[in-house]
């Protein structure tokens, strides 16, 4: 029900860091932790969510925790577990909190109660762990009810939502009924998004935070073009080639290519990389890429569906685009493959997501809703061009035309296919583009500004 992940040094020196953000944003770094670790008073900064492997938070937190410890605060990390019940509520719950229905099924007396039973047994192991001195930061929907639970129990509590709508309706205002009676006792919030922050959470003390990336970590790291063609080839998009084995980290795991044929050499790669969700529309992007663009190869890359303990519907997503995939023509069919990338080691995954967002020309994020989209950022870090839909905290990153491009309607599939024709037909300038996408990261999305906005958080309610 609980488990405690570790974390590997991933993140490398602080020196090393200072390279990319320079002395005077390493020395406000530096006062943040020096801040946090008065706050904390010889307390642990506990971070707390769902799941170790597969979505933004889980790999923040293998970031954060590795800085954490570089700057000499002591910071460390929970998951909690649940049952198939569980997991299926909270399931509902994030897609109502993005304004979707999800599997349409309630979310009553009986739902509330089953969560909070699955809630307290953690809450029950957590107390055999914490002190009195502890702060916790509780992240997304999943750990919203530890709030109620163990507010006596440490010194101060604070949870963080990753997710939402852009404009409220009744899905996620049911979402909300359900959520804010934990929140009284949390001394502030955090949201992603601004326009995420309900109405009814207003008067809260609330800190506007995105998420962020390392630019150090496996998936983000600077990769040479022996290293790419390799990982490619491991995943069937590249024909081997002697002498381009990746030794570090060994690629062991098997990767599924479902194609009829790999992309020809030469061809354009257009890549979406998320989970098999439906509200990723993967099967949108098939739809729109195979009606509407002439040149290029599409690749739809997804972990395992078996491979994300706390996503009970990943294998029914990934099996509605496999469906979409056959039903194609064959001379369309060709020019997509589906990628399914194995979990078992999650440096091997990140290693060879990395190479295929390096390799591609163009990376898309159709989202039909979207927390933040940490594709995105991924993806502009390598100066590629992102086609993205308008939504969520997507909006947040991208302006259309200067630093990637913009569907208003993610459900207008004619619109984004007319956005990836012009890509093709070189309508584009999109060194400059791409070029620009990566200075918009390591101005806003790096992980100095997790620590400070924390440190500001902390401090601000210390004596609320």
């Amino acid at each position: 029900m609980l488990a405690i992940p570790q974390t590997s040094p991933i993140f490398g020196h602080l020196t090393q860091f200072q390279e990319v953000i320079g002395p005077e944003r390493t020395q406000k770094l530096r006062e943040a932790a020096d801040a946090i670790n008065e706050i904390l008073d010889g307390g642990t900064l506990w971070h707390i969510n769902s799941t170790a492997a597969g979505g933004g938070v889980a790999e923040m937190l293998h970031t954060l925790l590795p800085l954490y410890g570089s700057l000499g605060v002591r910071a460390r990390w929970m998951v909690v577990g649940g049952d198939t019940r569980f997991f299926t509520i909270t399931k509902r719950l994030g897609a109502r909190l993005y304004g979707d229905p999800g599997d349409g099924g309630p979310l009553g007396p009986a739902e509330l109660d089953a969560y909070r039973n699955a809630l307290s047994a953690v809450a029950a192991e957590m107390r055999e762990i914490l002190q009195p001195r502890d702060v916790l930061l509780l992240h997304d929907h999943q750990t919203a009810g530890l709030v109620d639970l163990l507010h006596k129990e440490v010194a101060r509590i604070y949870w963080r939502c990753h997710v939402g709508v852009d404009e409220p309706n009744p899905c996620s205002e049911e979402a909300w009924d359900f959520l804010v009676p934990f929140m009284p006792e949390a001394r502030g919030l955090m949201f992603s998004v601004d326009r995420f922050v309900p109405r009814r959470l207003r008067e809260a003390h609330i800190e506007i935070l995105p998420p962020f990336i390392s630019p150090f970590s496996t998936k983000n790291v600077p990769l040479d073009p022996v290293a790419v063609h390799a990982c490619l080839a491991h995943c069937g998009l590249r024909e081997e080639a002697p002498g381009t084995a990746v030794t570090a980290p060994a690629l062991r795991n098997p990767a599924r290519l479902i194609a009829d044929a790999p992309p020809p050499p030469g061809e354009p790669l257009i890549t979406q990389v998320s989970r098999w969700d439906r509200l990723k529309d993967m099967e949108g992007v098939l739809g729109a890429f195979a009606t509407q663009v002439e040149h290029g190869y599409l690749a739809l890359v997804g972990p395992d569906p078996t491979g994300i303990p706390d996503d009970i519907e990943q294998g029914l997503w990934f099996d509605r685009c496999h469906a979409a995939w056959r039903a194609l023509p064959p001379a369309r069919r060709r020019r997509v493959g589906l990628l399914c990338l194995s979990m078992a080691d999650l440096e091997e995954n990140a290693v060879l997501v990395n190479a295929i967002q390096r390799a591609s020309d163009v990376v898309v994020q159709k989202s039909l809703a979207e927390g933040f989209g940490l594709t995105v950022t991924e993806a502009m870090w390598k100066s590629r061009v992102v086609v993205a839909s308008a939504v969520g905290g997507i909006r947040e990153q991208i302006t259309h035309g200067h630093d990637g491009l913009l569907v208003n309607d993610p459900q207008d599939l004619h619109a984004f296919g007319a956005l990836l024709a012009a890509l093709g037909r070189g309508d584009v300038d999109t060194d400059g583009m791409g070029a620009r996408a990566r200075q918009k990261v390591l101005r806003d999305f790096l992980p100095d500004r997790e620590v400070i906005t924390t440190a500001r958080l902390l401090n601000a309610t210390v004596e609320g």
